[in-house]
């Protein structure tokens, strides 16, 4: 469930009662100090020359003046919607026990809710967007349970998988009886 409800905490609380297999940091994405960096210098720009913008955006016809307050609230929004997701990723962490596993708040599941899981590479991707090592991969959880399929991706969490932690999962996962996943 990717919800922070009282069931959700419940669920989270018991899962965390049981042994504890494996316990997995979130990867931060690369850049994020540059980032701030960025936003920091745009910030300081735009309080340093605020009286030439306003006075370049008084020249502009009524439909200029539209486009290019468009778009500065769109990049404005990309901003804020960027660390926002910065944020909510920042010290978040996997907990793999023997009932279950959570990224609390947001996602807890009970191994009985699971029917398969699968692994899921993106060398490229992960290349370009995370910093320090390579990762290997991250995990796909999918529940049977109601009319369509749920799919829980734990890359939006920012978690991925060493070799020996796949490992580990996909003991963990025999022994459950939890198949894998076709492709």
């Amino acid at each position: 469930m990717f919800i922070g409800t009282k069931k959700n905490k419940e669920k989270i609380d018991a899962i965390r009662a049981a042994p504890e297999v494996l316990r997995i940091e979130a990867q931060y994405a690369r850049g994020e100090g540059a980032l701030k960096l960025f936003l920091l210098l745009m910030a300081a720009l735009l309080f340093v020359s605020h009286e030439d913008l306003i006075g370049m955006f008084k020249d502009k016809t009524k439909e200029q003046q539209i486009v290019l307050a468009g778009m500065f609230l769109f990049f404005l929004a990309a901003l804020v919607f960027t660390l926002y997701m910065m944020r909510r990723r920042r010290g978040k962490t996997l907990v793999v026990t023997e009932k279950g596993l959570f990224v609390a708040p947001s996602l807890a599941q009970f191994w009985q809710e699971i029917d398969e899981y699968r692994w899921h590479v993106a060398p490229d991707l992960n290349n370009f967007l995370f910093s320090g090592q390579k990762h290997g991969a991250t995990l796909l959880l999918v529940s049977n349970k109601g009319v369509w399929p749920k799919i829980y991706d734990l890359a939006s969490h920012g978690i991925f998988f060493t070799p020996q932690q796949i490992q580990k999962v996909d003991d963990l996962c025999r022994r459950l009886g939890i198949k894998m996943a076709e492709r």
